[in-house]
């Protein structure tokens, strides 16, 4: 795969990436940028020295679709769960936000911080779950929960 520099193709995508690419650098400090690279069969979100994993992004595909394919390669590439809520331990999704329309990564997790999102690019290098959490989801796995 090569990667597409062209930044007038699809400039949202690379502005998508660069977003993506500081969430990924707060929470993955050794992890390299995202990139666009392309191939035969279409352009993907991946590593320049890995490659990418998942389907080509469509024509139409705003920040939504270009983060779940963001998501995908990075979770294949670090082989762990990408981004984490630090305080539910749980994997945030990309979506909008109903309320606004905002770009945010949504975790669904329960408590006084159910059902929040984090804006996409904001994302704070916490790489632990809060003890709370951790209680929690320990107690859950030994079924005292």
């Amino acid at each position: 795969m090569e990667t597409l520099t062209d930044r007038d193709f699809c400039p949202e995508w690379h502005d998508a990436l660069a977003l993506l690419s500081r969430d990924l650098a707060a929470t993955e400090p050794e992890a390299e940028p995202f990139a666009p690279l392309l191939d035969a069969y279409g352009v993907f979100v991946g590593f320049r020295s890995w490659g990418a994993q998942g389907s080509p992004l469509r024509e139409e595909a705003g920040l939504p679709e270009v983060a779940d394919a963001a998501q995908e390669s990075a979770v294949e590439h670090l082989w762990r769960t990408w981004p984490v809520c630090p305080e539910h331990g749980l994997g945030l999704h990309p979506r909008l936000r109903e309320e606004d329309g905002a770009k945010v990564w949504w975790c669904g997790g329960r408590g006084p911080a159910s059902g929040h999102g984090t804006p996409v690019g904001t994302l704070e290098a916490r790489r632990t779950i809060s003890r709370r959490a951790s209680r929690r989801g320990r107690k859950r796995w030994l079924g005292l929960r």
